[in-house]
């Protein structure tokens, strides 16, 4: 539910960069909004949840306890809160700044506890439980150089990095969860499997991650920009490909299944 409410106020914000009713809502830094509506609100809560979900049945036990989570929960929430409301404000860092430390705070909290329970239940032997872990590398980077940007150090090309890092957050991290995810329910769902394992392969996993490497060091290679940029989008088309395949396979399976009248299993 909070998730939704995120994405219902990116939307608002978002038409609103079209309609021109952002002036109407007081909103300082209007695109801001929009990107951390949708990422830190809405994409980083609904994943938390799957996460919560998505543990017990691959591991058979919860993914930590009750208030652990409840902790972790509220304090994404109020995390995203403080990142929406900062740039609403014209980038008010008394708001941001909290609102950053407590969401991530909690993702980083929410990944140890993920490790913990991929590496006590052996799922690190595939590459599915890695491309969950390496895809929070992706949201978690901008947050280490955005203190070097807001003081200004030599170097440290903060219009290129807002410009740019954007890009590998979405492949790197959100494309990259979902291949380990979707061909997981897809098995789930299509085929009745209830020994159903994370997606991805090795391929996918070495592709997206080399690609996201490369969109960032565009950002500083700016005589190589333009050929980085096409590898690194070359290797995520890679990547897709791969994970793709998988999820292809699962849909084959069971239209083959339904076209013969196969029972499926329970």
């Amino acid at each position: 539910m909070a998730g939704l409410v995120y994405l219902l106020v990116g939307i608002l914000v978002g038409t609103g960069l079209w309609v021109g009713w952002n002036e109407a809502l007081r909103l300082g830094i209007p695109k801001e909004v929009h990107i951390h509506a949708n990422s830190w609100g809405f994409a980083s809560l609904v994943f938390a949840g799957l996460l919560i979900d998505l543990l017990p049945a691959l591991t058979g036990a919860p993914l930590a306890s009750r208030r652990t989570l409840t902790i972790i929960f509220w304090a994404m929430t109020l995390g995203a809160l403080g990142l929406v409301l900062g740039p609403w404000l014209s980038g008010n860092l008394y708001v941001t700044v909290p609102g950053l430390v407590l969401h991530i705070g909690a993702t980083v909290w929410l990944l140890v506890v993920l490790v913990r329970a991929l590496r006590r239940h052996g799922l690190f032997a595939r590459a599915g439980a890695w491309h969950l872990v390496v895809a929070y590398t992706w949201i978690l980077l901008p947050v280490l150089v955005a203190p070097l940007i807001i003081l200004g150090v030599p170097g440290i090309p903060g219009a290129d990095i807002e410009a740019t890092a954007p890009q590998a957050l979405i492949y790197g991290w959100m494309l990259q969860f979902l291949y380990a995810v979707v061909p997981y329910f897809a098995a789930r769902w299509l085929l009745r499997d209830e020994q159903a394992r994370l997606g991805g392969n090795w391929l996918s996993l070495a592709a997206v991650n080399l690609g996201g490497v490369l969109i960032w060091a565009s950002i500083f290679l700016v005589d190589v920009r333009g050929p980085l940029h096409a590898a690194g989008y070359v290797l995520f088309g890679v990547s897709l490909a791969a994970a793709a395949w998988e999820t292809g396979k699962i849909a084959l399976t069971a239209l083959r299944r339904a076209e013969s009248g196969v029972a499926q299993p329970v």
